[in-house]
């Protein structure tokens, strides 16, 4: 398993004969204690993933590698289908592979169809345009290097509550540097999730509706990128 680009320190914690793996992690000003729930190292297959979209996916060297540079709706949603619920931490690695204006971050975060076959059940419907996630409950975060060309050089970071794609932050920063590797997390609070990278805090949002169980979807668009050490953590009370 190779190692997160973050502090973590790995502790042992017993329960009768089980062990549970927790450990814990700096975000922010704050240091949270976490027990694993769920881990994708990208090394053996993509049992426990659902992609959506035109952009080629695949695994390359112990990375999940996403180019959807090309491409009629030129874009992915990649969907791990396991579900989750609570209060709960959500981190990766990842690096962007080329230079582009567009090239962006994204994600699906705690997101259900509450009528319906549900998410995965209608996966083959959709073809990974943008407006089909807006249509059902999710946090949606942004992360990507500025479209604006009077803000070109600078990284936006932005929260919406769907469905209907509603504003609820947006932040300005430095821009990403593409070949480094960054560590992404979200504190997930539902209603608050809070965005980090490597371990800075970048934004934070209280929204309008708490969502208390789904599914977690990367988002990439028009990007060339590869991702690792996907984890779901619940945080130890």
């Amino acid at each position: 398993m190779k190692t997160l680009i973050s502090s973590l320190v790995f502790l042992s914690m017993a329960w009768g004969c089980a062990a549970a793996e927790t450990y814990t992690a700096r975000l922010g000003e704050k240091t949270y204690s976490l027990e694993e729930v769920f881990y994708e190292n990208f090394s053996e297959d993509l049992r426990n993933w659902r992609a959506e979209g035109d952009a080629e996916v695949r695994l390359n060297s112990g990375w999940l590698e996403v180019d959807a540079r090309s491409g009629e709706v030129g874009a992915v949603t990649i969907w791990c289908t396991s579900e989750f619920s609570g209060a709960q931490l959500v981190e990766y690695d990842v690096r962007l592979m080329d230079n582009s204006i567009q090239s962006n971050i994204n994600m699906f975060l705690m997101a259900s169809m509450p009528e319906g076959k549900g998410i995965l059940a209608t996966s083959g419907e959709r073809n990974g345009s943008y407006g089909q996630y807006h249509t059902f409950p999710n946090y949606l975060v942004t992360i990507l290097n500025a479209a604006s060309s009077e803000k070109r050089e600078m990284l936006r970071v932005r929260m919406r509550l769907d469905p209907g794609f509603k504003p609820a932050e947006e932040k300005w920063y430095e821009p990403l540097i593409f070949g480094r590797i960054y560590h992404v997390a979200y504190l997930i609070q539902p209603p608050e999730v809070t965005v980090f990278l490597d371990g800075r805090e970048l934004a934070r949002s209280t929204y309008g509706s708490v969502l208390e169980r789904g599914l977690h979807g990367l988002r990439i668009w028009h990007t060339h990128s590869i991702y690792d050490n996907f984890r779901v953590s619940r945080i130890v009370e």
